[in-house]
This record gives C-alpha cells, sequence and structure tokens, in this order.
C-alpha cells in the first residue's frame, strides 16, 4: 500500500515539473517574439543615443514659428512627437505616469517654457521694429536720472465710478457768495447761490487713451441785484497709438460765456450782454523722427453770439458777429532729452463771418499768421511746463481797416521748491476783433499766477495774481484797457470726500475815458467729490 502511494506522489511531482518546463519555454518564446518585433517596427537610435524602449523621445525643437511668436500673441511651444505619457511605440505595455515624468526629457530652451517671443535671431529687424510701433506711445516721462517713479500714496484721491473700462471722477459744489460791484457812481451787490458741477472721465486701456473734462456752473440771485453769469465748458481729448512711433490726435469741445459790460464789444446800456456759445473739433497727428519729433493738427471752430436783452426788456440782435474758423498748426521739436525738447512752429488760420459784410458796413474776414520760437521741460514734479514767444499777424478783408499785429508771449510754468508748495505762472496771447465802426480789435496779454501752500496735511491755502492788456490798433482812437486781480482761499479736507472752501476776490478793470469796475466777492461753500 505504501509503495502505490509512493508511486502517485512521484507521478504527479513529475506532471507539475513538466507544465513548469512548458510554461517557461512559451514566456522565453513570447519574448524573443516581441523583441524582434520591436526591432522591426523602431527605427534605428541615432549615433550616441540608446534607443530604450518606452522612454525615447523625438528631439525638442527650439526654431519658434514667426506667425506664433511675433507680437507675443501666441506662446512659443515645444513642439514634439512623443507619445502620450504612458504609451510604448510600437506595442502595447504601458508605464506608470511618475516613471515617464521622471525618465521625460528637460527641454532645452528654458524661455519656450515661459510662453516669451522667441530669440531675437529668429525676427528680423523689420519684424522686432513693427512689433515696438505696436506698444503703448503715451507712456509716463521718466525721472532725470533714471531713478524709479514713486507716486507715493495719495489720501485724498477719490476712486471714483466705473462705467466699463473708464473711471468717472464727478464732482458737486454748492457755495454761497457776497458780490459788491462799482461802475463809475452806481454800486450794487447781491447775494447769490453757485452751483457747479464737474468731473473728469479717464479711460484704462492697454493702449489709447481718452481724457474728457467738464464743468458747469450755475447762479442765482437770493437778494440784491446783479446779472447772473452762468458759464459752461467741455473738452474730450482721445490719443490714438499708430504704427512706427505716431501718434494720433482727436479733440472735440463746447464752451458757453457771456460777455462783461466791460468787454470793448459789449452793448451800451444792455442789462444783459450777449451769450456766446463756441464748438470746437480738432484732429492732428504726432510722429518720432529719431531725436524729431513733429506735430501737425487742424482745429476748427464756430462762435455763435446770443441775442443781448436792453434796459426796456427788448432783444438785441448780434448775430452778424457769428464766425466759422479754422486754423493749421505745424511744430518741430529737438529732443536734447526727454526732460527738454525746444521747438519752432508756424501756424495760419482763415475766420470767415456768417454776414460777409456787417451792420456797420465793414467785411472783417480775415487770415491770420503765426510763428514762435520755445521750449518743452519736464523735470517731473519739481519743474514742468512750456514757454515760447513770437509775432502774430492778422490781415482783415477790408482794406479801410488796419491790420492787427504784434509780439505773443505764451507757456506755463509748473514749479515745486519744495513739497506742498506749489507755484503756478501762466501767459497767454490772442487775437480779439472789434464790432464798433472803424475798429479792427486788439492783442490781449493775459498773466495769472498762483501758489498753493499745504498748511496742514487737511489744510491748504491758495493765493493768485491776475493782470491783463488790451492792446487796441493805433487807427481806433483807443486808450489801452487793463485789468488787475488777486485772490485768497482756504480749503479743508474733511475727509476724502467732502470739503469746506472759503475764499475772497478783488477785480479792478481800468481804461481812459471809459468807466472804470471795481469787483469784490466773498464765497463759503462745500465741494463734494467721488
Amino acid at each position: 500500500m505504501r509503495n502505490r502511494d509512493t508511486t502517485a506522489l512521484n507521478d504527479r511531482a513529475a506532471h507539475r515539473a513538466g507544465l513548469r518546463a512548458c510554461a517557461s519555454a512559451a514566456c522565453l518564446f513570447a519574448l524573443m517574439s516581441a523583441a524582434q518585433s520591436q526591432s522591426a517596427s523602431d527605427p534605428e537610435p541615432t549615433a550616441g543615443t540608446y534607443g530604450l524602449r518606452g522612454t525615447t523621445t523625438d528631439s525638442v525643437s527650439t526654431q519658434s514659428t514667426a506667425a506664433s511668436t511675433l507680437y507675443g500673441a501666441l506662446p512659443a511651444s515645444a513642439t514634439s512627437s512623443a507619445t502620450p505619457s504612458g504609451a510604448v511605440a510600437g506595442g502595447t505595455e504601458t508605464v506608470r505616469a511618475s516613471d515617464a515624468a521622471a525618465l521625460a526629457p528637460e527641454p532645452a530652451d528654458t524661455e519656450i517654457q515661459t510662453g516669451r517671443i522667441g530669440a531675437e535671431s529668429d525676427l528680423s529687424q523689420a519684424d522686432r521694429d513693427f512689433a515696438a510701433s505696436l506698444a503703448r506711445q503715451n507712456d509716463r516721462v521718466g525721472t532725470v536720472d533714471g531713478l524709479p517713479l514713486n507716486a507715493g500714496r495719495d489720501d485724498d484721491a477719490v476712486p471714483g465710478f466705473m462705467v466699463g473700462s473708464l473711471t468717472l471722477r464727478p464732482t458737486l459744489a454748492e457755495r454761497i457768495v457776497h458780490e459788491s460791484v462799482n461802475y463809475g457812481t452806481s454800486k450794487t451787490s447781491r447775494i447769490y447761490s453757485e452751483t457747479t458741477l464737474s468731473g473728469t472721465l479717464q479711460s484704462d486701456w492697454s493702449r489709447h487713451q481718452l481724457t474728457v473734462d467738464g464743468s458747469a456752473t450755475f447762479q442765482k440771485n437770493l437778494s440784491g441785484t446783479g446779472t447772473e453769469s452762468p458759464n459752461a465748458d467741455l473738452d474730450a481729448r482721445l490719443n490714438l497709438d499708430l504704427l512706427n512711433d505716431m501718434t494720433g490726435i482727436l479733440g472735440a469741445g463746447y464752451s458757453y460765456s457771456q460777455e462783461s459790460r466791460t468787454d470793448p464789444n459789449a452793448i451800451t446800456g444792455a442789462t444783459t450782454q450777449s451769450g456766446i456759445h463756441e464748438l470746437r473739433a480738432s484732429i492732428g497727428l504726432q510722429k518720432d523722427l529719431g531725436v524729431l519729433r513733429g506735430t501737425t493738427s487742424l482745429e476748427v471752430t464756430r462762435r455763435i453770439y446770443g441775442n443781448a436783452t436792453s434796459a426796456t426788456g427788448g432783444s438785441i440782435v448780434v448775430d452778424d458777429r457769428d464766425t466759422l474758423g479754422g486754423e493749421l498748426t505745424a511744430r518741430i521739436g529737438y529732443v536734447v532729452s526727454p526732460a527738454l525738447i525746444p521747438f519752432l512752429e508756424a501756424s495760419v488760420g482763415r475766420e470767415k463771418y456768417d454776414q460777409r459784410i456787417d451792420d456797420t458796413g465793414a467785411e472783417r474776414s480775415s487770415t491770420t499768421y503765426g510763428a514762435r520760437g520755445g521750449a518743452e521741460f519736464n523735470f517731473g514734479e519739481k519743474l514742468s511746463g512750456e514757454l515760447a514767444a513770437g509775432y502774430v499777424l492778422r490781415s482783415i478783408d477790408d482794406p479801410n481797416l488796419s491790420d492787427l499785429s504784434g509780439l505773443t508771449i505764451d507757456g506755463e510754468i509748473n514749479w515745486s521748491p519744495r513739497r506742498g508748495t506749489d507755484l503756478m505762472a501762466g501767459l497767454s496771447t490772442t487775437l480779439e476783433s472789434a464790432t464798433a465802426a472803424g475798429e479792427s480789435g486788439s492783442v490781449v496779454y493775459e498773466f495769472d499766477t498762483s501758489l498753493t501752500q499745504r498748511i496742514h496735511s487737511a489744510v491748504v491755502a491758495r493765493l493768485g495774481a491776475a493782470a491783463g492788456l488790451r492792446d487796441y490798433d493805433a487807427r481806433s482812437g483807443r486808450s489801452n484797457q487793463k485789468s488787475y486781480g488777486v485772490s485768497t482761499g482756504l480749503t479743508w479736507n474733511i475727509n476724502r470726500y467732502l470739503d469746506l472752501e472759503a475764499d475772497a476776490s478783488y477785480t479792478l478793470t481800468r481804461e481812459p475815458g471809459v468807466t472804470d469796475e471795481k469787483t469784490t466777492r466773498i464765497g463759503l461753500g462745500l465741494r463734494l467729490r467721488r
């Protein structure tokens, strides 16, 4: 019995050993077949490279395509024909994701990983210049010594309202003013409320720049007698970043004001002088030519005069003063540095009256020529501005009227000798047409200056002065008119949204042979900002 059991066990052991041998032979045959198949399907490895199955990839291409990287619109990425992670070329086996990441080669160019534009050698000089011309042209002027700009924190800045990609910052001011006017032997006084609504609208675009500034003032007499003088002003400017360091400028504006009775064209005896509507439109181009900067602009102006009111309450029509004018200006500047640009400027303009011959029988349409030379300067927050001098000539169509001509001086200087102290001075020269019979007009020179001092973190004091001169043509028979003015004010910033303001001013207008006018104003009000 024991022999039969032993024999059976030996037979089963021999059978299992035979099965293991067959399985080993079958696995060896399968491995040899897979190796032959891999050798037949895979290409020969390149010299110096060992073709490890499932780990080799094609070489990374470092050549960027100009169409995808020229302007940075598409990142420069490595083009690879490697199979997906975990797949083996020519086979059915897979590897783990961690093994594939460990075996994957690093890109040869680290710039390709960041999406930067390819090497400069891949792009022609013309392509690089064209790409640079598409960048923003209206950048801030840097510091003279090249130090980084530090605008600092402005606690008084208000956030405004977001209107799409535009920021609106409105301001509402309400004042109570006492006014006293001495006109010759007569004296009038009044107390009136003055409401001013103003604001700015600014863009926040990566390219181009839009700025809109506007204000409107309304007056209402509360007691006494006096002329209510509303006014309004609106200006819009759009800077377009064009190609090849060229900037386009589009502008539009509107203003309304009333003539003063001291104006040389004022109607004698009128209780309310004529209101003036002025509409403006302009277009211009600015181009950088190496160290030269060229600017040209065309501005069209339309003036419409409203009716005046006589002492009896009737209307006085003065539409014979309505005009349409245009002025073409060209400027060439030499960029000594970003802080100093001397320039030469020339202009020509034409003013045409709607009524060719006015009520006095004169043909007052004219052509104006001007030339100026000066400099723009910007030394940061310490000193900036523009100053120019030149000559202007206005040729009037009517041969019986003399031409207007004179020296011009224009500019504005902003100086901050120390932090918290700001001094501004402005000069301007304009030509003013006349409406009286036999008169051509005058050359008007105006000067104004203001000093602002921050005496406390929340208190600002202001001082101002102004002077004006109307230089009439010699054939008019009129003496020159002079005006002077001084003002002072104090502003208390209650918080970033609300200010308390107090101010006082005095003006004097004097002309030999004409009644002098003295005006004193004292005002107190609040200004709400957002």
